[in-house]
């Protein structure tokens, strides 16, 4: 996971799937960390990270997708 990086923290685990999607519709391979505690689900972070290569690239999809959105 050395070449991966964080693009996005997202507030559930619905949020990051979506993302995720979203990314390898546009074929930019990405994957979901989910880092919260299980004991306490509110302590830690859901984070979807993408090879080094295509941070640029995802950035961009999210970008354009949020101000289609608006």
């Amino acid at each position: 996971m050395a070449d991966w990086t964080l693009i996005l923290q997202a507030r559930d685990r619905q949020e990051a799937e979506m993302v995720r999607g979203r990314l390898e519709a546009n074929d930019i391979p990405a994957v979901v960390m989910d880092q919260r505690s299980s004991v306490y689900p509110m302590m830690g972070n859901i984070e979807v990270l993408v090879e080094r290569d295509h941070v640029m690239r995802a950035l961009r999809v999210l970008r354009t997708e949020m101000d289609q959105e608006a």
